[in-house]
């Protein structure tokens, strides 16, 4: 599954955006068949634009292809696993983790720069 472009696509796209900014007018189909409303209730979707790095972002399609899935649904999975854990986190536990990051990156750093500092 392949969220790329499709350079006929794209080019049609981009003559028909060029037909409107040079005065074309538009004509509307009223016959064409109206696409269906989602059901009361349905969810909700947004798009969240998110930047990844080339290599980040092929690993990502390459997994998407192995499960089967596009990826986005790939990405939405991940996402969505992330909130609900959190949800489920107890606070003082996720400050707990956090802090005692926060000190094994300082005491790293510290080290570093003393190894840097003897050199």
């Amino acid at each position: 599954m392949s969220d790329a472009l499709d350079p006929r696509q794209l080019a049609a796209d981009q003559e028909f955006a060029a037909a409107i900014a040079g005065g074309a007018a538009l004509d509307y189909d009223d016959t064409a068949a109206v696409p269906e409303l989602p059901r009361a209730g349905a969810p909700v979707m947004v798009v969240r634009p998110v930047r990844l790095p080339y290599d980040v972002d092929a690993a990502v399609k390459q997994m998407a292809a192995r499960l089967g899935v596009t990826p986005s649904a790939l990405i939405r999975s991940w996402v969505e696993a992330a909130v609900d854990d959190s949800e489920a986190a107890d606070p003082v536990t996720e400050l707990r983790r956090s802090l005692d990051t926060a000190q094994r990156a300082a005491a790293a750093l510290a080290a570093d720069r003393h190894r840097s500092h003897a050199a």
